[in-house]
């Protein structure tokens, strides 16, 4: 097989070999852009400016931490998303709010 493949019937739900360990809470792809009620898209599009990794294709089922979403937030308030990301912000930071994190009000871009 080759580099990032897996075998026919992979479940990466129950994959034994992955240690996730207590990574606190996390929302998949999938929660956040019905969440946003963005298009998967916009939402790769967001990541990548962010930073954030993510899945090379598809991945509904993808976990992303608080501080992924924290950092997808920061981005979405920043210029460049000015005029859709408000409305997008405004709707994950409640995630952020039931799960108990804060979004600190500024980072540092060394910080990041």
């Amino acid at each position: 097989m080759g580099r990032g493949q897996r075998a026919r019937g992979y479940d990466p739900e129950h994959d034994t070999s992955v240690s996730n360990g207590d990574a606190g809470p996390t929302w998949t792809k999938g929660e956040l852009i019905d969440a946003a009620g963005i298009s998967a898209k916009t939402f790769d599009t967001i990541r990548k400016a962010a930073r954030v990794p993510g899945p090379s294709h598809g991945g509904l089922t993808h976990a992303y931490s608080g501080q992924d979403l924290m950092a997808l937030i920061q981005k979405v308030e920043s210029g460049r998303f000015s005029e859709i990301g408000a409305p997008i912000a405004e709707a994950w930071k409640p995630l952020l709010a039931e799960a108990g994190l804060v979004m600190p009000t500024a980072i540092s871009r060394k910080k990041r």
